[in-house]
């Protein structure tokens, strides 16, 4: 077991130790005593004159102050309160010749840490220095990792920043070649060309063209009001199946479509939010599909609630709740950036629709959204 005097060595080792006692003869006790555990030791007979060295001394090294409770005409008790004044974690002892109830309540006041009763017991000084001598450890450990906290706040603060600075460079990039390109395909489309080359560049330019819409959507979702209009949920999502059918062709896939029932009940939602939904649902399906294959769209009632669902055969979903966590990907093979069902998903949680996934070899995936409290019918 180490011994109180070499954990105490250990302690004091990098610390400094003022000494403040107007009897010479106890204050040169106890500079012979702790010079064996303090490097340095500083000593002083009255409180300015510990107060100018604390002031200098401090700033080298963590600092312990031993004070006498009575320094002639002044107090001990006035000095730690001025000391504390300076720096509220200074740790201070106290030495007292009486055991003085109000001195005590005084000193709890003050903030003295520890008090050693006159004639001084070599044990009880080295209990309360030991005791003491932790504490600064602990303060000077704590300060470090608030240090460090703080720190690493600002850089997350700076990369945040830059993230937001890079996201706007990059949609006001590629806003105008996209715009180009998509509008040339239209020119080709009605001149009525029609070939494998042109069907590939479109199919790009549209997978490119949701990225766009993911990132536009997180860059301005907390600046665009949540206007919520009259949607037919049918022709809706036929549109945004006709959207990606060239990128389904591409991929040697086929996107079919069934409505459960004539004359669904309108939505009264946002058209920016249920394209996201749609759209990154669908691109998802496409992304993961077993190629040939057939991807299949459905819209319809269930229990008074109206339901979208779509389903295709391609790898298991191992994790169904980790794959909305936003940058999380399942696979490391297929592109993109994990941002689509995060966005999905917080769509879900602002607008109480239900979200069911099964996902099995045989069987396949589907993804299914019931909107809860959603159609027009039901806002009345």
């Amino acid at each position: 077991m180490v011994s109180t005097a070499a954990r105490l060595k250990n302690l004091a080792s990098a610390k400094s130790l003022l000494i403040v006692e107007d009897d010479p003869l106890m204050r040169d006790s106890l500079v012979r005593l702790l010079s064996h555990f303090f490097t340095t030791i500083h000593t002083a007979s009255e409180a300015s004159e510990a107060l100018r060295i604390f002031e200098t001394a401090r700033i080298h090294s963590p600092m312990l102050v031993i004070t006498d409770i009575n320094l002639g005409h002044e107090s001990g008790l006035e000095l730690t309160c001025r000391l504390k004044q300076i720096d509220p974690a200074q740790r201070v002892i106290a030495i007292s010749g009486a055991e003085n109830s109000s001195v005590f309540i005084e000193s709890i006041r003050c903030g003295i840490d520890r008090f050693v009763l006159k004639p001084v017991n070599q044990d009880e000084l080295f209990a309360a220095l030991l005791s003491v001598l932790e504490k600064i450890d602990y303060d000077h450990a704590l300060f470090e990792s608030r240090q460090l906290l703080e720190e690493s706040r600002e850089y997350a603060l700076r990369l945040l920043k830059d993230q937001d600075r890079f996201l706007k460079n990059a949609i006001h990039e590629i806003h105008t070649p996209l715009s180009v390109i998509i509008t040339n395909i239209d020119l080709l489309r009605m001149e009525e060309i029609d070939n494998e080359s042109l069907n590939a560049i479109e199919a790009g330019a549209r997978i490119i063209q949701n990225s766009y819409e993911d990132m536009t959507y997180l860059m301005k979702q907390d600046r665009i009001p949540d206007q919520k209009v009259k949607i037919d949920p049918g022709s809706f999502i036929a549109e945004r199946k006709q959207y990606f059918t060239c990128i389904a062709e591409v991929n040697g896939l086929t996107l079919s479509m069934r409505v459960g029932q004539p004359n669904l009940p309108a939505l009264m939602f946002s058209e920016l939010k249920l394209s996201r939904l749609v759209d990154n649902t669908l691109s998802n399906a496409i992304k993961y599909s077993s190629r040939p294959g057939e991807i299949n769209i459905i819209v319809g009632m269930r229990h008074d609630d109206l339901f979208f669902e779509i389903h295709n055969h391609g790898p298991v979903i191992i994790d169904k709740q980790k794959i909305f966590e936003r940058f999380y990907r399942e696979s490391e093979h297929k592109g993109g950036y994990g941002l689509g069902l995060s966005i999905v998903a917080q769509i879900c949680r602002e607008e109480g629709i239900e979200i069911e996934i099964s996902s099995t070899p045989v069987r396949g995936t589907t993804f299914r959204y019931i909107f809860k409290n959603a159609t027009l019918s039901q806002h009345h």
